[in-house]
């Protein structure tokens, strides 16, 4: 059975050159990677400057830009079958750059180098939901945010996110 994990981006721009500043997940069972990629990347967006840079928290979670793949391929080996689940394809497209400096905003198999030998996850953006799921998602993530409102912090949104397609999942069994 896939191991479902929830994933953020925090990136420089929503442009063709854009590149990862932070990285989270957060497993369905509640496991959780954070990531702030170092030495910061190159020129950001206005936005980015005023809503993602001033959440960033330095010191333990602060990740060489060399060493993110190693990271993330250590934290992934804990899975059976990783499914990496994004609410935006621009996180594929961030992820695989920062990873093989590939521009690819497929979804499909994704390969992480680790020390150990590479991990191979599936990314996949979260498909379309009904209008009552959508409405059971955003109470969810509302609600959250509110307990935690730092938008645009990619853990804060991973959480979010995790909580969001619980909420609909239970729903779904509820039915």
């Amino acid at each position: 059975m896939p191991s479902w994990i929830f994933i953020d981006t925090e990136f420089t721009n929503l442009a063709p050159e854009a590149e990862l500043i932070s990285f989270a997940a957060v497993a369905d069972d509640g496991r959780e990677f954070y990531c702030e990629i170092s030495p910061s990347p190159g020129p950001t967006s206005e936005f980015v400057r005023r809503h993602v840079l001033p959440l960033l928290e330095g010191g333990a979670a602060a990740c060489p830009r060399a060493g993110f793949a190693q990271r993330l391929a250590a934290w992934l080996a804990g899975f059976d079958d990783p499914v990496l689940l994004s609410d935006s394809d621009w996180d594929i497209y961030v992820v695989r750059q920062a990873l093989s400096g590939e521009y690819n905003r497929r979804p499909g198999p994704l390969v992480v180098p680790g020390a150990s030998g590479p991990i191979t996850a599936r990314m996949m953006v979260i498909r379309m939901l009904s209008a009552e799921e959508l409405t059971v998602f955003n109470g969810a993530v509302a609600a959250h945010m509110a307990r935690d409102p730092r938008p645009h912090h990619a853990l804060v949104d991973a959480r979010a996110i995790r909580e969001g397609m619980l909420a609909v999942q239970a729903a779904r069994e509820a039915q």
